[in-house]
């Protein structure tokens, strides 16, 4: 299914100079990247035959659709498991698998997108993910995110890469429908510079504080209220039962922290308040995909 959805969703033309030129011209090339980050561009699939031509899936259905002038726009490759192997360079035990050119979005605006998208819509929801390195967490966090309509998904430079295959295969393809950015992506547009070094909390701390001057609330996931022995230097804490519908009317961010060790104090003290789930007594916490999912639905309640 994922393979499925980059095969309807993805652009398929690769971004080369025409593209570039277009965009530097003001074209309508350039209108549709500044209006949002660019696609993942689809390459090529490689599929087995029954998943390519066999109920239930037949990928060749949604190929036909991106068909035009009786010519596919990206390449099928259709083989027998051993030579879609030998030519991935990894056993595939799935049924297909996709190619594609992964966004570099600073390059694209994307830091111009989300200062934009933030000032114009009247309530911007964002996930940031502190030093998050388990991919398939990141994964499923990033599925959830695209079920409950999260706008953008912004990573710590020392996070994982949501574009990673397992990261991808567990987001059911869905990386593709989410925003996501590094902090060095912001960095970059933000100060033009092209060379920016990445800072001891991954820049997430100095992304929070851009982000509290754009009128965003932002809200730091803890276990609970002894989170360090500076305790009278942290945010406040609520739960997040507590809130109220004019609270999450706002716009805000959820800042979600390693799953070993939660996100670093400096990230957590330019938050404006600390947020925790209730639990029953006896457990002290939740994966992270589920505290995630929790956070993200009591936060979107409108």
């Amino acid at each position: 299914e994922a393979v499925r959805l980059m095969v309807q969703r993805c652009n398929s033309s690769p971004f080369d100079s025409t593209t570039r030129a277009a965009k530097s011209q003001g074209g309508d090339d350039a209108k549709s990247q500044s209006e949002s980050p660019p696609p993942v561009r689809i390459r090529s699939i490689l599929c087995k035959p029954n998943t390519f031509f066999e109920a239930p899936v037949r990928l060749i259905d949604d190929v036909e659709k991106r068909i035009s002038n009786h010519k596919s726009p990206f390449k099928v490759i259709v083989g027998t498991e051993d030579a879609l192997s030998e030519i991935a360079g990894f056993n595939i035990a799935r049924g297909a698998l996709a190619c594609g050119e992964v966004p570099t979005y600073y390059q694209h605006n994307g830091y111009e997108w989300l200062l934009n998208t933030i000032r114009q819509k009247p309530t911007m929801r964002l996930l940031a993910l502190d030093a998050v390195s388990d991919t398939a967490n990141l994964g499923s966090i990033i599925r959830t995110a695209a079920a409950l309509s999260i706008d953008a998904i912004i990573c710590s430079d020392d996070s994982c890469d949501a574009f990673y295959r397992q990261s991808v295969r567990v987001s059911m393809g869905h990386v593709i429908n989410v925003p996501i950015l590094r902090v060095r992506d912001w960095r970059r547009g933000f100060s033009g510079d092209n060379d920016v070094l990445q800072s001891k909390s991954g820049g997430l701390a100095e992304f929070i504080t851009w982000l509290k001057a754009q009128n965003v609330q932002c809200l730091a996931a803890v276990v609970d209220d002894e989170s360090d022995d500076k305790k009278d230097s942290q945010p406040p804490l609520i739960s997040l039962e507590s809130l109220t519908q004019s609270t999450t009317k706002q716009s805000w961010c959820c800042v979600l922290g390693n799953e070993g060790n939660g996100i670093r104090n400096e990230v957590i003290k330019e938050c404006n308040q600390r947020i925790r789930i209730s639990m029953a007594t006896g457990i002290d916490s939740l994966s992270l995909p589920v505290a995630a999912a929790i956070l993200m639905h009591g936060l979107g309640r409108t």
